[in-house]
């Protein structure tokens, strides 16, 4: 296996074909998969490894010069994760409260509490932004991560293996506890921590394979695969449903371990297909288009999708086709999605209109703001 593919401005060209990897499956499985039915999802179930695969991506690139001055490192994530996502949050509320005036009942009231406290605990009440609250337990993942690793330094105890260990412990010990306690709703205060909680190991994993593991990553890949797919045919033949729902801490249907398991493997088998892809797309703008707003992408593309069905719908106005839309589900559920003939294959279209309304809507929003700046400035 080659050393990662590093172009003359260091971006890791691996690691961007990874997070366009992750964010198209975390899209595709709000929408029948993307109708592409070669990205194994019946070896590595969604929901088993997807988010998981996002922060062990985040602690990839931790590092430690962030220990010197930890408060500027919280102040850095707080402008570029927290207050965009808090800032949308009070967008989509305006917006839902615009959208109900044509009869749409899709998210909840934009109250007070929905607008200024609810993206902390909860990040979904206003629905078309949903994926905005996996920004929060993130950012309480990197705050943990940096002042912990700065008390283990002071302590002469920052190794790496000690603190895999404790990640470990911390994300068994929340899974432990929500199972035993599957019947108590988990929701305010104790939501946002639980998710941090499950997260932080999978942020080590990443952390831990960049400064000890990568340098031995170079096992041959039909050896490699064949060790993934031995493991993840016995996790399914012994398992139950190998997904689980992060978003609400539930759905932990195999004890504690077995999530931290599912989520190496599919992290580990598309961390190997994306360096064996990467010789072939090398620096491709297309693809640099999509990983540098995958932040926009998780926040924005069930609207994406939303455009989507109200394509279809204007055509089904002004022509005799797709004469079996349903309006009055378009205004209720953010879940229905418009099929023509109910061909699954149709998903591609939401699929695309998933990343690139975001990728839109992301550049608009730095257009927009560079301009502020500029009359600030003046």
């Amino acid at each position: 296996m080659s050393e990662p593919q590093i172009t003359d401005n260091s971006i890791n060209l691996n690691f961007k074909v990874l997070s366009v990897i992750g964010i198209i499956i975390i899209v595709s499985g709000h929408c029948y998969h993307g109708g592409l039915p070669f990205l194994g999802y019946d070896w590595f179930p969604t929901y088993s490894f997807n988010l998981s695969l996002f922060v062990f991506i985040s602690g990839y690139f931790y590092k430690d010069k962030h220990e010197d001055n930890p408060l500027r490192y919280i102040w850095n994530r707080t402008k570029r994760l927290l207050i965009p996502a808090y800032l949308w949050n009070i967008a989509y509320g305006l917006f839902v409260a615009l959208m109900s005036n044509f009869g749409y009942t899709i998210g909840a009231e934009p109250n007070p509490y929905n607008l200024f406290v609810m993206p902390f605990f909860d990040g979904e009440a206003f629905v078309y932004n949903l994926g905005s609250w996996f920004v929060y337990p993130l950012f309480l993942v990197y705050v943990f991560n940096v002042l912990f690793r700065k008390l283990l330094k002071a302590l002469k105890l920052d190794k790496e293996y000690l603190i895999l260990i404790i990640y470990i412990f911390i994300g068994i010990i929340a899974i432990q506890f929500l199972i035993e306690n599957k019947t108590v709703k988990i929701e305010g205060p104790l939501l946002l921590f639980f998710r941090a909680m499950f997260f932080i190991p999978c942020f080590e994993f990443g952390r831990f394979y960049k400064t000890k593991l990568e340098k031995h990553d170079n096992l041959n890949s039909i050896a490699y695969f064949a060790v993934i797919f031995a493991i993840q045919l016995i996790l399914l033949t012994f398992c139950e449903n190998l997904e689980y729902t992060p978003s609400k801490c539930t759905q932990f249907l195999n004890g504690s371990i077995v999530p931290y398991i599912t989520s190496i493997t599919g992290i580990a088998f598309w961390l190997r297909i994306s360096k064996l892809l990467t010789p072939m797309i090398k620096n491709w703008k297309f693809i640099r288009i999509i990983s540098d707003n995958t932040y926009s992408i998780m926040i924005h593309h069930m609207l994406g999708f939303m455009v989507m069905k109200w394509l279809f719908y204007a055509i089904s106005l002004i022509t005799p086709l797709f004469s079996d839309f349903n309006i009055q589900s378009l205004k209720s559920s953010i879940w229905y999605y418009y099929l023509p003939n109910g061909l699954y294959q149709y998903a591609l279209l939401y699929l695309i209109s998933g990343l690139f309304v975001p990728i839109l809507i992301a550049i608009i929003s730095k257009k927009v703001k560079c301009k502020a700046l500029q009359l600030i400035k003046k």
